[in-house]
């Protein structure tokens, strides 16, 4: 599959449409109205499909209401016992099994992708970065900062955390901040920067293999970062991108890098503990890919910035 093309998705379309409105619902700061919608479908065969229990377990969690979350969970596991998200979810709720496990890849990240991208339209909630992330980049460039994947260090690829554009905020303090939290989510495979009172995360691999279909090892990268996001106060960014291919647009963001900004979204969602509206996602532009290589660039990169 090309990098321009749309995702694959294995649910019914009644089921995918219900998945959308409940999530637009919750999105929209309504998350009972999201559960009146989807226990009034718990009689029916749609009731039963696995996505609409894990959303509906999901907003029990959020209201702390674990048991509900977990018959949820259980009911999944009953027809699809290795469901990963299921597995993780109830081992979230009971404290237990390595947090590597909500890391595991989820085959069907790209129809719950596809269902968000419905309801973030309907919702204009999702923008792309044609204006002011291009805007950034450009100011970044002229005040002598580096691009996201024009940094490597050799031999790691990756950049130390704090050397890049650290200290140039308005607010000295909010630039320690940053500079701070950019040394904390310093590991193996992340290029941590900092830009003003910003920490910018960039994967130095692909996460996605096609489409929005993550690759095992960019699932447990995902994960790891999520779980060090977690209990933090932050606001957090995640821009999706896409390898050009012929004949594709050369700006103005993607569709397919919408997908794996959200996709990344549920995964950090996961791992941290923290609901789906702490993060806010877009499509990068296409100029702003962090690096020349098309295959490293079907990845996301994160903006976090302590509140």
């Amino acid at each position: 599959m090309r990098d321009q093309a749309g995702a694959d998705g294995d649910a019914p379309l009644d089921v995918v449409l219900l998945v959308s409105r409940a999530r637009g619902l919750a999105r929209a700061g309504e998350p009972d109205g999201a559960l009146r919608l989807l226990r009034e479908a718990e009689r029916t065969e749609t009731g039963e499909h696995r996505d609409v229990l894990d959303l509906l377990a999901r907003l029990h969690a959020q209201r702390g209401e674990r048991a509900e979350a977990a018959e949820c969970w259980q009911r999944v596991l009953a027809r699809h016992p290795e469901d990963p998200s299921a597995r993780a979810g109830l081992a979230r709720l009971g404290r237990t099994g390595p947090v590597a496990a909500l890391g595991r890849h989820r085959a069907r990240t790209a129809l719950v992708a596809a269902a968000c991208v419905v309801t973030a339209a309907v919702a204009g909630v999702v923008t792309t970065l044609d204006g002011p992330r291009t805007a950034r980049a450009d100011t970044d460039r002229a005040a002598g900062r580096q691009s996201p994947g024009a940094s490597a260090t050799p031999g790691n690829g990756r950049e130390d955390a704090g050397t890049a554009g650290a200290g140039q905020g308005k607010d000295p303090a909010a630039a320690r901040r940053a500079a701070a939290l950019a040394q904390d989510l310093r590991a193996p495979g992340l290029r941590v920067t900092v830009h003003g009172d910003s920490a910018e995360v960039a994967f130095t691999q692909g996460l996605f293999s096609e489409g929005a279909r993550l690759t095992p090892v960019g699932a447990r990268e995902l994960a790891l970062l999520g779980e060090r996001l977690g209990g933090r106060h932050l606001s957090v960014t995640v821009h999706g991108h896409a390898a050009t291919v012929p004949g594709a647009p050369r700006s103005g963001g993607s569709v397919v890098a919408l997908w794996r900004a959200l996709v990344a979204a549920r995964e950090l969602s996961a791992a941290s503990g923290e609901p789906l509206t702490a993060f806010t996602t877009d499509s990068a532009d296409q100029r702003d890919a962090p690096y020349p290589d098309p295959a490293r660039n079907r990845t996301v990169t994160l903006l976090i910035s302590p509140e």
